[in-house]
């Protein structure tokens, strides 16, 4: 008989001694004490910097974390779990539609019972009530390993397409999937223990759909507030009709048309579609009165501004107007009087860090008519010094304005309404990777930030992880409040462009060493990135904002 290995683990700064390949469950039940599975359970782990289920095996030298159920942590993984209630309860009272989760909004997930594709009302207060019943019953949620033909060949019996799809083009060969007692249905990503876990969750209209809110991040027993964001809706509920029309509403869609050779056609279609907001945004700038042709393009980080002010400015000229472009970053405060966030680092988001009054004397005096002298920052000195030559904007002539202030009312509180043309830029185009988890938007835009950081700032992809949750903080107080004020909402995403940014991003991802702080964000990214097929960036225009972030531009930035 083969005597069993000891090892010696550290969980939360604290050596542990355990038998070679025992799961952390386990472990924690002979020396965690009650307090473990008490009120406030922990729910996953942090395993040498990777996020794990509690069942996770551990073979001696690891650094465990434990993550409890009110850290915010482990919010993403409680939303997923709600998703897993609100799959078998809609499996067991309406086994003859489809439930497809397809993007976060107002604070939840928004989502469709859908029957032959067509949307369908449900009764929200009856499938409240049974996901209330599941959870109740405490039901344990467990991994298990499948090889990708045995796993293709229970989705074909199932109606989820999104998912057979999904594993049918993936380019691996075993996934780890979780399933609840009592349901066949199999759900992608890290989940709580048990549905028992799960202490606040509602169900609220958005006809046709509905909009599951999961509770507040550090908060499990409370559910948050809706956040209605009707023009927002509207768009991204468009960009799934569309996308579904055009054969690629999820990621399974999307390598089949790479594997096929077809990936051309995706982004003929997806840069037709930009091309077409791009005219029409032009036709509004046209409409605006010949005393003031103010247009104010906002949006949050690696969203495209920059692009989408450049292109629209080409339109404008085949109208035959002279756009002039001013730049807010130009106008950020010198480096020692930008404010500083909780943190004591710098809060370049803040309007605040923007010389708004010197803005606000440019603008006025360039609509009047005047000749002015711009201002350029300099960010490696921290500093702004004035360009020689005088730029002056005569009656009728376009003004764009580009910054992610753009859309705030105190940045331009002197401007009449009438004179303005407020335009939104965000990355819109949500990934389904299956029928009930999909790659949020803000995904797409670290993937765009971590390229275009390495590329031309010469930063780490560690460093861009470092910077994105100060970006986020900022991008929730000074961009998101005010989308709603926009007149044009522009999806700067584009279907295809994560299998583009995949070549240059997995491997900055893998340089990211395992006793890096980034380690764990880093490993989750390139497991993204893993589900998706490259796709040739030659095959990308040099008109395309895409060109923004992996270079070869037709513009000069």
């Amino acid at each position: 008989m083969t005597r069993e290995e000891t090892v010696r683990v550290t969980i939360d700064g604290t050596s542990a001694e355990t038998v070679a390949g025992r799961p952390l469950r386990d472990l924690l039940r002979s020396v965690g004490g009650e307090d473990i599975w008490g009120a406030n359970p922990v729910v996953l782990a942090v395993v040498n910097g990777r996020r794990a289920h509690l069942r996770e095996p551990l073979w001696g030298d690891e650094h465990v974390r434990l993550v409890r159920l009110d850290d915010p942590e482990a919010h993403s993984t409680t939303e997923r779990t709600v998703c897993a209630l609100l799959a078998v309860a809609a499996e067991q009272l309406y086994p003859d539609l489809r439930l497809v989760i397809d993007f976060s909004y107002g604070g939840g997930l928004y989502g469709e019972l859908r029957s032959n594709g067509d949307p369908v009302v449900a009764d929200l207060p009856r499938l409240e009530a049974r996901m209330r019943e599941l959870a109740a019953r405490d039901l344990p949620l467990r991994p298990r390993v499948f090889a990708q033909r045995e796993l293709l060949r229970l989705l074909e019996r199932s109606r989820r397409e999104f998912s057979l799809r999904a594993v049918r083009y993936a380019p691996q060969e075993s996934f780890t999937l979780y399933n609840m007692e009592g349901s066949e249905l199999l759900f992608y990503g890290l989940q709580l223990p048990s549905t028992g876990c799960v202490r606040a969750f509602s169900l609220l209209p958005e006809t046709p759909g509905f909009v599951l809110l999961a509770s507040q991040a550090g908060r499990p027993d409370v559910t948050p507030s809706p956040v209605p964001q009707p023009k927002l809706l509207e768009s991204m509920r468009g960009y799934s009709r569309w996308a579904e029309i055009q054969g690629f509403p999820d990621v399974g869609s999307l390598n089949r048309f790479v594997a096929e050779g077809r990936s051309a056609e995706v982004v003929h279609v997806e840069e037709a579609r930009h091309e077409q907001t791009l005219v029409a945004a032009a036709a509004r700038t046209t409409a605006l009165p010949d005393d003031g042709r103010l247009i104010l393009i906002a949006g949050p980080s690696s969203s495209g501004k920059t692009s989408f002010a450049k292109r629209l400015a080409v339109q404008l000229r085949v109208l035959g107007f002279t756009p002039l472009a001013l730049s807010l970053d130009d106008y950020f405060v010198p480096r020692e009087r930008t404010p500083r966030g909780e943190s004591g680092e710098y809060d370049y988001e803040s309007l605040a860090a923007l010389q708004v009054d010197l803005f606000n004397e440019h603008l006025a005096a360039l609509m009047a008519g005047k000749a002015v002298r711009l201002p350029r920052y300099d960010f490696q000195a921290g500093t702004s010094t004035q360009r020689e030559e005088e730029l002056r904007v005569t009656r009728g002539q376009p003004l764009l304005v580009e910054g992610i202030h753009g859309l705030n009312p105190d940045l331009t509180p002197a401007v009449p309404r009438h004179q303005k043309l407020q335009i939104y830029v965000s990355a819109l185009c949500h990934y389904n990777i299956d029928d009930l988890s999909y790659i949020s938007t803000h995904l797409t835009r670290l993937f765009r930030r971590i390229v275009r950081d390495a590329k031309y700032r010469g930063y780490k992809a560690s460093q861009t992880l470092a910077r994105w949750p100060r970006v986020r903080e900022g991008e929730q107080r000074w961009v998101f409040p005010f989308q709603q004020n926009a007149d044009i909402f522009f999806n700067a995403g584009l279907a295809y462009e994560l299998g583009v940014l995949k070549l240059w991003a997995e491997p900055r991802l893998a340089a990211v060493e395992p006793d890096d702080p980034n380690f764990g964000p880093a490993r989750s990214l390139s497991d993204l990135l893993s589900l998706i097929l490259p796709l040739d960036a030659g095959q990308v225009p040099p008109t395309s904002l895409l060109r923004e972030f992996i270079g070869g531009s037709g513009f000069q930035y």
